[in-house]
């Protein structure tokens, strides 16, 4: 669910002008993301599991820049809210979780 979510949030901030109102919505599902990682990463199956280490170290830079630009900025809800990030975020983990949850959701 947390990549759908963070796929619709990506989206609206794309399609919204890129502006700090929906750069926080996304932040948002990207720390609960995290979180959940962080929290029950333990239960994925062995060979998963640095296909989660690398979505954490993907939202911590993220989460790093993003928290930088914001105190640099002091931007406004309406005003745009882009950052270069050079550490890319890793869809072949993200696709090798959603096929496990695809795969536990069929069950």
């Amino acid at each position: 669910m947390h990549f759908r979510a963070a796929r619709a949030a990506y989206r609206a901030y794309l399609d919204n002008g890129r502006t700090f109102l929906f750069a926080k919505s996304l932040r948002r599902v990207n720390v609960s993301a995290r979180a959940l990682l962080m929290a029950r990463g333990y239960l994925l199956p062995p060979e998963l599991r640095e296909d989660a280490a690398a979505l954490v170290a993907h939202y911590d830079a993220w989460l790093t820049l993003w928290t930088e630009h914001r105190r640099a900025t002091q931007p406004a809800l309406s005003d745009p809210f882009v950052f270069e990030n050079s550490f890319t975020y890793p869809k072949e983990a993200e696709a090798s979780l959603e096929a496990l949850f695809e795969a536990l959701d069929v069950q």
